[in-house]
């Protein structure tokens, strides 16, 4: 199959040659399908058909039997193949192929295809009639060039499409280094680095020649093409499309401002940025244009009708800054008509949360660089105030003079409240205001890691209310609960402002002292505490005195670590409670009786592995409308001779502080898949299973090639592995960590974030995760029907996952009601004692497939 190139004349012709008047995207592909094939045997060498392909100027050859296709090779297939074997290149093209060919019926329209190859995932798609009979091939550099949507790539610049940073590497970079970095790229390329500024580039393509030539290449040197092609971030998507039209490329590098490199962009990146819902609008514009297109009057009331359409805010501002036109969706953002804002400046929208210098910047920005994007907020006509993304492009005449200035914005409030919500519900307690355990661990961790950089202390303070129990016991909740306000307040009272009170649950509170310099300060806060709580309460007539008991954990000397510092502090404070309460005491090693169990946990689980004490159960997620079984989270449970059941809960954080949580780990995956292969042999279908890694784990170099390993070990197709993360994975090394996980969906399995809404997420994260799942807290799901705040936030969870095109699982359901509310609310799996607590592999056999 060749792909033609078209040219500039055809590129820029105000009339499509074979197209008639309807839009292009509404047309069948019938209408740019490539019938001009190449065929070969699924018998015919590998290097043989390379050869044929490479003469042809094809990227792809169809393998048929009985001249029925049983399978393709492209270029990008030839990423699989050892080139660095001559046998492995004379095998037959049977052993590489990918089958069953992707087809489409040749009466799809064009923009229903661009679709289908963002679905597949692949560059070609097989064209057949309604017979299902071959008459030609499409890619997708067909549909780029051929999609009519030049306004829309105009309007859209390079940084837009840019999804990951350049994948490079170095001039002497091995073959096989290579070709991993290219299957690891969605591009399917790699830039070269022969010296800093100086790249080249090696794509499918070059891997390709090497086997059809039969040629032995040992680094990218030797395959590279020595000039990469650049262009501007700055620039539109048009101006990069016509770029790789007229060189015949199907890659270019990526240029900020300063010439760095800073991604690589291929048709396969700009047709991904095309967002189809909004082309339909373009379209239905577009299939107006007759024989408007032929005349230079006509094109602009086209554009017209486009930006009218336009689900962004656009607002157009002659050289002076004058506003010379606004569309519909500015006047339903803004609240001003066309008629109020025309003639002004945009001053009428400033909300004052800026000042004179952020304006100065921005537009001396626009003047230097002829662009500006970023996040501002403006005030609405009824003065309220709102949050819009917004982008400013200078348009400069021939001469390079600015003769106009086109703004083009989204109002984000909703995304900013759907965040705030979640967070302050995340985050906060909902009693008392104060930070809830989530939040406390955050900021923990912080002063923490700033205590470990300048050498400093910091100290924990784990205080609890004396017989709060009794009072809530005889005067009722509404009394402990107001008793529990009052008593955050004078707690909050007694700290310097640096200084953070949690409120853990119950009548517990944590306190945080970051940066002390001696222990006496932390003394004399208690005492303050204590003697604050020394005064009565009065709440509903009653006259109340509730003392407080107190302990304290100084890090480094009594621990380095979160956990370690809040044991401690709560061991100190059950000192305190034994000692008569209304004290305080500071941490000492006697105080716990975790001590000795802690040391024989940890000398029995580093042996746990060797003596095969590691045990596998599962637990079943089933569908929400129907309860039928789709798959399994693995759980792992260790029962020692000498210490019985240990809980996951115990063992797990402590084979991460022990450095074993990576073996661990690979054992899971190992016994997943092993369970896998055996319900296979048994005649079991196979099902999905879920296992969770653990943040080291996570960002460990070599996790994706030990996954990889281990499914190939036990012939397990790696659709049906689930990798569970949880939110606090991407505290740390978030880049390492995504690119791990791209590295495993390449394979083919599914990514799913356990716990959602109970750590650290960002919203701004999840859109740069490859992500197939969300999994709602079962704290959330237990209190639906008894707190407002946790049905509320399970919902916008789904809502939030739903519009970010994700699937959600809800854990710990344990009642139909909860069931059927979750299904109501369009949660697709559900996974709790409802429907199974955790079993055995054989038990699920039994249950499941009888």
């Amino acid at each position: 199959m060749k792909e033609r190139i078209l040219s500039n004349q055809e590129l820029f012709t105000d009339e499509w040659p074979v197209i008639s008047k309807q839009s292009l995207v509404d047309q069948p592909i019938a209408k740019i399908v490539n019938r001009e094939l190449l065929f070969c045997s699924p018998e015919e060498r590998l290097s043989d058909a390379a050869h044929r392909m490479q003469e042809s100027g094809c990227s792809s050859i169809i393998v048929q039997e009985n001249n029925i296709p049983i399978g393709i090779w492209t270029e990008r297939d030839a990423l699989a193949v050892d080139c660095s074997n001559l046998i492995a290149l004379d095998q037959p093209i049977r052993s590489y192929m990918r089958s069953p060919v992707k087809t489409i019926n040749h009466n799809v329209s064009v923009g229903a295809s661009a679709v289908r190859f963002k679905e597949e995932g692949v560059r070609h798609l097989l064209v057949v009639d309604d017979n299902s009979q071959t008459i030609g091939i499409i890619t997708q550099t067909d549909v780029i060039l051929k999609h009519g949507v030049e306004y829309y790539l105009g309007v859209k610049d390079v940084r837009s499409a840019l999804t990951v940073s350049a994948p490079v590497v170095s001039a002497s970079a091995l073959l096989q280094e290579v070709v991993a970095a290219i299957r690891a790229s969605k591009q399917s390329a790699v830039c070269v680095e022969y010296a800093e500024g100086d790249y080249g580039i090696v794509t499918d393509k070059d891997i390709t020649h090497l086997i059809a030539e039969k040629k032995v290449a040992k680094t990218a040197r030797e395959i590279g093409t020595r000039h990469l092609v650049t262009v501007s971030t700055n620039a539109s998507l048009l101006e990069a499309r016509n770029k790789l039209a007229h060189h015949g490329f199907r890659h270019l590098g990526v240029v900020d401002p300063s010439r760095k490199l800073v991604g690589l962009l291929s048709y396969s990146g700009i047709l991904n940025s095309l967002q189809y819902e909004y082309l339909k609008q373009i379209d239905i514009v577009l299939g107006e244009r007759d024989k408007a297109l032929k005349q230079f009057q006509s094109n602009l009331r086209l554009a017209h009708k486009i930006i009218e359409y336009s689900l962004d805010g656009i607002i157009l501002l002659n050289a002076d800054g004058i506003i010379e036109y606004v569309n519909p969706t500015f006047t339903n953002v803004t609240g001003y008509s066309a008629d109020e804002a025309i003639g002004k400046t945009p001053n009428l929208l400033k909300s004052g949360r800026h000042d004179q210098e952020y304006y100065t910047q921005m537009w001396q920005t626009l003047s230097e660089t002829g662009y500006w994007q970023g996040e501002i907020w403006n005030r609405r006509k009824n003065g309220s105030i709102y949050p819009e993304w917004l982008t400013i492009t200078a348009i400069r005449d021939d001469e390079g003079q600015i003769q106009q200035y086109a703004g083009i914005f989204a109002d984000i409030s909703d995304r900013k409240e759907k965040e705030k919500a979640i967070r302050k519900m995340a985050f906060f307690d909902d009693l008392t205001g104060l930070p809830n355990r989530r939040l406390f661990r955050d900021r923990l961790m912080v002063a923490l890691a700033r205590a470990k950089r300048h050498n400093e202390y910091l100290a924990i303070m784990f205080l609890d209310l004396d017989h709060f129990k009794k009072i809530n016991d005889t005067l009722g909740h509404v009394v402990g609960d107001t008793l529990l306000v009052e008593a955050s307040q004078r707690i909050k009272e007694c700290l310097r402002e640096e200084d953070t009170v949690a409120r853990l649950g119950g009548d517990e509170f944590i306190l945080l002292f970051p940066d002390i310099e001696n222990i006496d300060e932390v003394i004399k806060i208690a005492e303050r505490v204590n003697h604050s709580f020394n005064q009565p309460y009065t709440i509903d007539g009653h006259e109340l005195y509730v003392t407080s008991s107190i302990g304290i954990s100084i890090s480094p000397d009594d621990g380095n670590d979160a956990d370690t510092l809040i044991k401690n502090a709560d061991a100190a404070m059950y000192r305190s409670k034994d000692e008569g309460r209304n004290k305080f005491n500071l941490f000492s090693p006697i105080f716990t009786a975790h001590g000795k169990r802690h040391l024989q946990v940890e000398n029995a689980l580093r042996q746990a592995l060797k003596n095969d004490e590691l045990t596998m159960v599962f637990q079943p997620k089933v569908k929400a409308w129907n309860g039928e079984i789709t798959g399994v989270e693995a759980l792992a449970r260790w029962e020692n001779k000498e210490l019985g059941f240990i809980s996951p809960v115990e063992f797990i954080p402590l084979a991460e502080n022990i450095g074993l949580i990576s073996k661990i780990g690979v054992w899971a995956l190992r016994s997943a898949c092993k369970i896998m292969k055996e319900w296979r042999e048994a005649g079991h279908p196979l099902i999905s299973v879920a296992v969770n890694i653990s943040a080291i784990q996570a960002v460990e170099s070599t996790f994706p090639q030990s996954v990889a390993a281990i499914l190939s070990e036990f012939e397990i197709p790696a659709k049906y592995l689930e990798i569970e993360i949880t939110e606090s994975t991407f505290l740390k090394d978030f880049d390492i960590v995504r690119n791990n996980l791209e590295a495993l969906k390449g394979l083919g399995a599914s990514i799913s974030m356990d716990d959602f809404g109970t750590g650290f997420s960002s919203l701004s994260y999840l859109n740069r995760i490859p992500l197939d799942y969300l999994k709602i807290d079962r704290s959330f799901v237990s209190k639906m029907f008894m707190e407002e705040e946790s049905l509320e936030l399970v919902a916008t969870i789904i809502s939030m996952a739903k519009n970010l095109g994700l699937k959600t699982i809800a854990e710990g359901v344990e009642t139909q009601e909860q069931a059927d509310l979750l299904n109501d609310k369009g949660c697709h799996l559900l996974q709790g004692y409802l429907y199974s607590k955790p079993i055995s592999a054989k038990e699920i056999a039994k249950k499941y497939w009888k």
